[in-house]
């Protein structure tokens, strides 16, 4: 798994590549709070065009996220997913809380 987080302003974008799971969701989680670390990020975009899998460990995460953003006022977003990904967001309810 590979994340690479940008800022622009207020909106953070994190693309991430590979598999989210148990060994590599430590990762995604430092990712996140990189963006975070920039006190003027309001919203974050995760860009998962090149994502293969997430487990439950990477929804934890993208969960710690949304609540992080919901908190400070600001917005969600996802991007890119594949079918077999967001057939996980559909199955965990993730979809709909996202609005995906």
């Amino acid at each position: 798994m590979e994340a690479h987080v940008s800022v622009d302003g207020s909106v953070a974008t994190i693309a991430v590549s590979g598999s989210i799971n148990t060994n590599t969701a430590p990762d995604f989680e430092k990712a996140v709070g990189e963006a975070f670390s920039n006190g003027d990020v309001t919203s974050v975009v995760f860009d998962f065009s090149d994502l293969e899998y997430i487990s439950s460990a990477g929804l934890r995460v993208l969960m710690v996220a949304y609540k992080q953003v919901m908190a400070k006022g600001g917005t969600l977003a996802i991007e890119g997913s594949s079918d077999e990904v967001m057939e996980v967001f559909e199955i965990t309810g993730i979809a709909d809380l996202l609005g995906l």
